[in-house]
């Protein structure tokens, strides 16, 4: 699986470290996911390093997947991100706040001079152990979700490291013999759990409501033994196992 969560703390490090954005106040959308459209007015009026007037936000990314027949799973991260320059705030000279000591200065940038300076950062880059980025199609364009801003939203692609897919256990197999049914799996360790109305068999150790704490079907039962069933009953069984997706669930009608 992809850590989506340290792929932007990463990239939060790696943009924060550019000498080309030092006027750039950064940040991640997901710090503002609590917040107004409002308050994200601070993305650009933040100043950095002495500098205000430029911003540059991580947006929280989007994986998209382009084949479903190869193992992995198969996925491509879009990664976007929106440049801002506030106006002419980008470029007003030394200018003293109240209760600021140091006098603070236009970023100097305008928004495409950001998105430039990222693409050129991000371009072809390896993030160890996660995955490569690259630009590709039509990567800019304006954002105009953020009036009265000069804003530009740039997507840049992730191929990820080729990661296996988490074993699945086994498929359960039901037998029935004069009434009597008999299940059993392949996966060692596994349990497997089973209903006899047609309803989901969830796992009643892990599958609990949150208000009361019970579990979401309390027909679902683990088997341990053959057991009778009378006519007319489907069975749906399906397999657990701590480390593993559970099982594909298996039916059959009496």
């Amino acid at each position: 699986m992809i850590d989506l969560i340290q792929l932007q703390d990463d990239l939060y490090g790696i943009l924060m470290s550019a000498p080309q954005l030092a006027p750039v106040n950064i940040v991640q959308e997901r710090a503002f996911l609590v917040k107004s459209n409002l308050e994200k007015d601070v993305i650009w009026q933040t100043a950095r390093n002495g500098r205000t007037g430029n911003g540059l936000l991580i947006e929280i990314p989007k994986i998209l997947c382009d084949s479903d027949g190869v193992s992995g799973p198969p996925q491509q991260v879009e990664l976007s991100f929106v440049s801002f320059q506030n106006g002419d705030a980008a470029f007003i000279p030394p200018t003293t706040i109240p209760g600021q000591a140091t006098p603070v200065i236009g970023g100097g940038l305008f928004a495409e001079q950001v998105e430039q300076f990222l693409v050129d950062i991000l371009h072809l880059l390896n993030i160890g152990g996660v995955g490569s980025l690259r630009v590709a199609g039509q990567f800019s364009s304006p954002a105009r979700d953020y009036p009265g801003v000069n804003a530009r939203r740039t997507r840049i692609l992730m191929t990820p490291r080729q990661t296996a897919q988490t074993a699945r256990v086994a498929l359960p197999i039901i037998s029935l013999s004069n009434g009597t049914c008999t299940i059993i799996c392949g996966t060692v360790g596994a349990v497997v759990y089973y209903t006899l109305d047609g309803s989901f068999p969830s796992n009643p150790s892990v599958a609990l409501t949150p208000s009361s704490n019970t579990a979401i079907n309390a027909n679902s039962k683990p088997y341990t033994a053959p057991f009778s069933v009378a006519g007319g009953q489907l069975i749906r069984a399906a397999g657990y196992l701590a480390g593993y997706n559970l099982s594909l669930v298996v039916k059959y009608q009496n």
